[in-house]
């Protein structure tokens, strides 16, 4: 894992050379933490209610009405933010990968549909695979979510960081592993798929800004 994403960095740095020093640095450091955080009991937080003033919030507000294809509104951008943090603080994955993940799969649009592959939502969940695996699980409120139940912001982000911690189990904590289940790419589409996940993980944090204050789950 360890020499793909050095490769992957080093392919990034020679794309887009503001890359370079310690933004570009931290990318690797930002996919080595996530099995801690994902393995960690005391990563995972009760949901609370996010105050629109959360620095972090804002900060991802603002991130998605300017990366979202098509520019969502405010209110909509707003609940992609508070659905991301509180998935967040739930799963205990760092914010920056659910937001690097929503933005490759859909460009933070909520209504996007793959009838083809049959894909919804945020995160592009496939309907058919996890609709079955949902309602194997127990203790889990899935059993009934239907196809539109998945355009629904909260409810899609949620599954979306449930299917990524347990495909980070099944892969023993090895992240491009992780997302290649996620995906379901092979090969050079692989690659070329953590490439843009670890992009926009550095984007973010680049435009979150290293100085703010954070809200949990950040």
């Amino acid at each position: 894992m360890r020499k793909l994403l050095l490769r992957l960095i080093d392919n990034i740095s020679q794309e887009k050379p503001c890359w370079r020093g310690p933004v570009l640095k931290r990318g690797l450091a930002f996919f080595v933490v996530i099995p801690v955080l994902a393995f960690s009991p005391s990563s995972r937080v009760e949901a609370t209610t996010l105050p629109t003033s959360c620095p972090s919030l804002v900060t991802l507000v603002g991130y998605v009405e300017r990366f979202s294809r098509p520019t969502e509104p405010f209110p909509v951008a707003l609940a992609i933010g508070r659905a991301l943090i509180r998935a967040s603080r739930q799963s205990g994955l760092p914010l920056y990968l659910l937001v690097a993940v929503a933005q490759e799969e859909s460009s933070f649009n909520p209504g996007a549909v793959n009838r083809g592959s049959q894909d919804y939502g945020l995160f592009q969940i496939h309907y058919p695979f996890w609709q079955k695996f949902f309602r194997r699980r127990e203790g889990q409120d899935y059993r009934g979510v239907r196809r539109k139940d998945l355009m629904e912001v909260d409810v899609n982000a949620r599954m979306a960081a449930d299917i990524l911690s347990y495909d980070l189990r099944l892969s023993g904590g090895d992240v491009v592993e992780m997302l290649g289940r996620y995906s379901g790419r092979t090969g050079a589409a692989h690659e070329t798929y953590v490439r843009h996940i670890l992009r926009y993980s550095l984007e973010f944090k680049h435009f979150e800004g290293s100085g703010a204050e954070t809200c949990p789950g950040s």
